[in-house]
Formats: C-alpha cells, structure tokens, sequence
C-alpha cells in the first residue's frame, strides 16, 4: 500500500505540463517578487547597530546588518533582474539572481528580532523554477530562439512542486493551530482577543477589528472558517476544479487579516492565487480519430492521483 502511495504520487508529480502553464507561473511570481523588491524597508535596517541584529540561518553569515552600499546594490540587481525574468530575458540567469537578492534582503527583515514569513511562501514556490526551462514560452527568450517547447515532464514537476509548496503551507499552519491550541482556537475567545489587541495596537481604533471581535458568534464562525480552509487545502490535489475556490479564499483571508490587523501577507495571497489559477486541466484541442470538429478530452482523465491522471500528456499543472 505504502509503495502503490509513493508511485502515485511519483507519477503525479512528474507527469507532463505545458511550456505556457510554466510560462505563466514565472511572469505571476517574478513580477510579485519584483514588486516586493522595491520596497524601503531594506535600506532602513542597512547599517542598523549590531545590537540590534538577530540573524537567523544563514544570516549568520553576517555580523551585523549589510551596508547601506551593499543593500542598494543587491536591491537594484535584484529588480532588473525579476523585470528580466518576468518578461523572460535570459531567466536561466536572471531568475537566480532576484531569487538570491530576494532571500538576502528577507533575510535581513526576519533578522531583526523578530520572524517575518511574508515572502516565504513566494521564495519558496520559486525555488523549482530555479532549474526549469521557465522561458519556452511567453518570453522574449523564445521570441529571440523562435521555438517553444512541447507538452513535456520538465514543464509539469516545477508546477506540481509549487502547489504542494502552497498546500503544505497552509495545511500545516492550520495544524499547527490545532496542536497548540485545539479545538480552543476557534470555540474558545481566543479570536475576539486577538482582535482587540491588534486594535488597540495600531494608531486609532480599527473598525474591522472591532466590529468582529464585538460579536461572539462572528468571531467564532471567521476562527472556525479559518481553521477549515487551511485544514481542507489538500483537497485541491484531487479536486483541480476548486482550487479557484481556494485561491478566493486565500485572497479573503489575507485581505481580512490586512483589514483587520494592518498585517501585509500580499506576497502569500498573490502566490496562492498564482500557483492555483489555472486555464481548463485539458491538452489542446484538436481534431478526433475520425477526422471531425475538435474537442476537448474529458477532465476526469486529468484528475491528480488517478491513473488516468498519471499519463496525462499534458497534466492538469
């Protein structure tokens, strides 16, 4: 059973993709993470007193926080190189070098006395990409060479391995909730708290907050709401018809918490959304054996973890 398990998922993870659905997870990610690039937060921790500094991981590396010098530097490279990857321009190299600034100046943010996992999620999803032939389509690479590539394996593990980045990081946030908390988390007045506090947090009361936190039934139902969303994302393994759905409620979640908390989980949202929104999980349309109207092959041969789903020509990404 263990080894039937194993070589399912084996097959899931590395039957075919298209050059495009790559393509599109590239342009989503590189211009999100070029975007976050720009921010100047980076240059206001540069040069901070070494007291202040708590490395974490490879941040030891350092003794204090980069130079303000340095910071600018690896924050110019690291936006002329996400603007390159994103459209695609030499991203063998381009896409590395915005992924490294990117970990470096984040790096530098969680280095300071406290963890931050705003962008986590979005360096990540773009780790496999690393290494994929991201711009064999929708790039000024494949303009340049005039070829793209074919309905292939070396399109489809990037795309698979992302969403099981995505699944894995929501689906263990909830039960991580529930190992510390239980079902307390969500039955107990632990959300309403959480509420007033980041209220009475910020500069002027927050109505969001408020209104929530004033209400027992609500707060419970959002906390209840929360815990199952996260819990339940492994469904979209099996289920490619709701990741949509999921990738909604991903976006309402962040965008709640930002309402309510003035917390900046963008870069999750957006990478959430990225990963799981997808075109119709069919190969293209084509004509049939006998020569008639094209049409396309029913979705049920592409569902994940099945064995028709296992020799999908074109995966369902």
């Amino acid at each position: 059973m263990r080894r039937l398990v194993r070589n399912r998922a084996e097959r899931w993870i590395f039957a075919a993709g298209t050059p495009e659905r790559l393509a599109a997870l590239r342009i989503g990610l590189c211009a999100v993470l070029t975007w976050r690039l720009t921010r100047g937060v980076f240059v206001d921790l540069a040069g901070q007193p070494a007291e202040l500094f708590r490395p974490r991981s490879f941040m030891n590396l350092f003794s204090s926080q980069p130079d303000r010098g340095w910071v600018l530097a690896a924050q110019i490279a690291g936006i002329a190189a996400g603007a390159l990857a994103t459209v695609g321009l030499f991203a063998r190299a381009t896409l590395p070098v915005a992924w490294a600034a990117g970990m470096l100046l984040n790096g530098m943010v969680t280095s300071n006395g406290k963890i931050m996992h705003n962008d986590v999620l979005l360096l990540l999803c773009l780790v496999p990409l690393l290494i994929a032939p991201t711009a064999d389509a929708w790039s000024l690479d494949a303009w340049r060479k005039g070829s793209r590539g074919s309905a292939s394996v070396r399109y489809g593990w990037p795309v698979r391995t992302a969403l099981l980045v995505v699944v894995g990081a929501y689906f263990f946030t909830g039960f991580a909730k529930l190992v510390t908390a239980g079902p307390a988390w969500a039955t107990s007045s632990n959300m309403r708290w959480v509420l007033y506090l980041s209220s009475d947090s910020q500069a002027s009361p927050n109505p969001f907050a408020l209104f929530v936190a004033d209400r027992a039934w609500l707060a419970h139902l959002v906390a209840a709401a929360t815990l199952l969303l996260e819990l339940s994302f492994p469904v979209v393994l099996w289920r490619s018809r709701l990741r949509p759905a999921y990738a909604l409620g991903a976006a309402g979640l962040h965008g709640g918490i930002w309402l309510a908390m003035r917390l900046d989980y963008f870069a999750m949202a957006a990478t959430a959304v990225i990963v799981l929104i997808d075109r119709p999980a069919v190969p293209p349309r084509g004509r049939n054996a006998r020569g008639g109207r094209p049409g396309p092959y029913p979705l049920s041969k592409y569902e994940p973890f099945s064995r028709a789903g296992s020799e999908s020509p074109a995966g369902d990404g």
